[in-house]
């Protein structure tokens, strides 16, 4: 049989595997690392030429529910496709739906974050999974996610019940070249746990990338022949070859991440050493280094292995070129970016509750506080508004939250701000897309997975039917229409309605809007007329703006720079800026 290969991804091997599984239905929500992989069914499945129902959905609920229903009472292959924080949402329907005997299958594919990267916060699929008795598998290659995504699909409709595939950022995101079967056309036997190995005193369990990587130290290192090293590739439930590969070792390392899991479940104290007696870091994401490191310590300790010096050759030669931490921040030209300055201008001490996604980056500019979970900016502003409002006070509280954030988590507690009549203001910056999480359509757009366009919906509309009163938009590039604004919604709030003021920043993110051409076309003068002060270096963060300590001057990087213009009013210098000033001085 002629097997076609592909260089893919993590993600888009698992898409792979659950088409190849005979995947009828797919739902899911973006968010990184997870993002890819409903692209990658649509993408497949146009190679097939299938008949599959991919869809995202509102939020993580919504599509573990669809893909829920589909196989609970519909006898269907289904597959739902998040990342870990985003589990969270969909729990409550999780923890009752796992008791459920199905009539298809079902597969949740959860795609942890550990460090984070790209997330508020580390959690252990693997943990939930194993507490609430659910199946779940743990790959660590993108070649081996493809096999688990076949097998466990297969092993969810055969078996009638939900199963887990953890994946991390680290699979997710790395390339290898997989087969690409025919659908129906292949079958995958998976080993639940592997050794390899035997005759050693010292074992290695690991699963998923921290497996591969320790594969890899212990060649590096020349230490193959001193330990046994097995695979667990389902941690829940796990195989009976584990406990018995437990029972053979004097001495077993355990590494795994982010939380103790296996380790737990083997329970055995004196003879497993990991995260519970401190030789693996309690958190964070287990690297290459920290790997090669703890286990030449190991070796060195039990005189298998001499001692191992490193190549830190580009460390060294790195080591006296001078580079500036940049820490992260807004795209040259990103709207965000303008309402924050505005928001910030007007009121610099104001109580800004934030939100997750591209805008939780205004905490560099001084206009982003808080950042909790998806909606949080909004009970966040509710409950600072409580807090000072009994003692008799109304001071500014500016909430910001993006369009797909609004539309996943924020109706609710919008609608309870209006009812309870709390008094703050909203921001909602609408760039037209899901920017964070790879430029995904949002319910405003009415785009499918699939590009095909059907009903959309109207922030404002929804905003109005919610209650709120005062509501207005306005292009955020108007910097001094958004002062103006944000001002007038203040004064609304000092009077007698006692609502919230809503007010949605409107303009296309400028990565949606790469090819369209530039809006506008500032000559670049920044330089020329620069005195040095760092206004706009310090209080508009834009990644094209640098600032020379020698010429005392800043620059700009043409290659980046999208000549917007915004930062004109940043500048003390530049009519725009000198405009602002005096408003600012006239507030004050």
């Amino acid at each position: 049989m002629d097997i076609k290969q592909e260089v893919v991804i993590g993600n888009q091997a698992i898409a792979r595997g659950l088409v190849e599984a005979g995947l009828e239905i797919a739902a899911a929500y973006p968010g990184t690392p997870s993002s890819e992989i409903l692209p990658g069914v649509v993408y497949f499945k146009n190679m097939e030429g299938l008949k599959i129902h991919t869809e995202w959905s509102s939020n993580e609920l919504c599509a573990f529910e669809v893909a829920f229903g589909a196989a609970a009472y519909g006898d269907a292959r289904a597959a739902c496709f998040m990342k870990q924080v985003g589990l969270n949402v969909a729990f409550p329907a999780l923890l009752k739906a796992r008791e459920k005997v199905l009539e298809g299958g079902l597969v949740i594919v959860c795609c942890d974050d550990p460090g984070p990267q790209s997330s508020q916060t580390e959690q252990d699929t693997r943990l939930l999974a194993a507490l609430f008795g659910i199946p779940v598998f743990d790959p660590a290659s993108p070649d081996e996610a493809a096999d688990v995504a076949y097998y466990a699909l297969n092993w969810s409709f055969k078996n009638k019940v939900p199963v887990i595939i953890r994946s991390t950022h680290r699979v997710s995101h790395a390339r290898q070249s997989i087969n690409l079967y025919k659908p129906g056309e292949r079958t995958v036997t998976l080993k639940e746990g592997v050794c390899a190995g035997q005759g050693t005193k010292l074992g290695i369990i690991a699963s998923g990338m921290s497996y591969s990587l320790v594969h890899d130290v212990i060649e590096e290192i020349g230490a193959a022949d001193e330990v046994s090293l097995y695979k667990v590739l389902r941690v829940y439930p796990h195989s009976e070859d584990l406990a018995r590969f437990v029972g053979s070792m004097e001495k077993v390392l355990v590494v795994e991440e982010t939380d103790m899991v296996i380790e737990a479940l083997i329970g055995n104290r004196e003879k497993v050493m990991g995260r519970g007696d401190g030789t693996v870091p309690s958190s964070g994401e287990i690297t290459y280094d920290i790997v090669r490191d703890m286990l030449s310590v190991i070796l060195q300790g039990q005189g298998k292995v001499k001692a191992f010096a490193p190549d830190r050759s580009i460390e060294t030669s790195l080591a006296d070129v001078p580079i500036v931490p940049r820490p992260p921040k807004l795209c040259p030209g990103c709207p965000h970016r303008a309402a924050f300055f505005a928001m910030q201008h007007i009121w610099p001490d104001a109580i800004y509750p934030g939100d997750i996604g591209c805008y939780t980056l205004g905490i560099s500019q001084g206009a982003v506080d808080t950042c909790l979970d998806m909606g949080a900016g909004v009970t966040f502003a509710e409950g600072f508004y409580d807090a000072f409002y009994q003692d008799g006070k109304l001071v500014p509280i500016l909430a910001s939250v993006g369009d797909s954030t609004f539309l996943h988590a924020c109706l609710a507690p919008l609608y309870d701000a209006v009812r309870n009549r709390k008094r703050f203001i909203l921001v909602i910056m609408d760039n037209s897309t899901t920017a964070m999480t790879g430029m995904q359509p949002t319910p405003q757009t009415g785009i499918t997975v699939d590009g095909i366009a059907t009903h959309s919906v109207a922030i404002e509309d929804i905003v109005s039917g919610l209650g709120v009163k005062y509501l207005r938009i306005v292009d955020p590039y108007d910097v001094p229409l958004a002062i103006s604004t944000i001002k007038d919604a203040f004064h609304y709030l000092e009077g007698d309605d006692m609502l919230p003021a809503v007010i949605i920043t409107r303009r296309e993110c400028l990565l949606l809007a790469k090819g369209k051409g530039k809006d506008t076309a500032y000559p670049v003068r920044l330089v020329e007329d620069c005195i040095g002060c760092k206004s706009c270096f310090n209080t508009f963060g834009c990644p094209a703006i640098s600032f020379d300590p020698e010429a005392k001057k800043i620059g700009i990087d043409d290659s980046i720079c999208t000549n917007c213009g915004i930062c004109y009013y940043a500048c003390p210098v530049q009519p725009e800026g000198k405009e602002l000033k005096k408003f600012k001085q006239g507030r004050a």
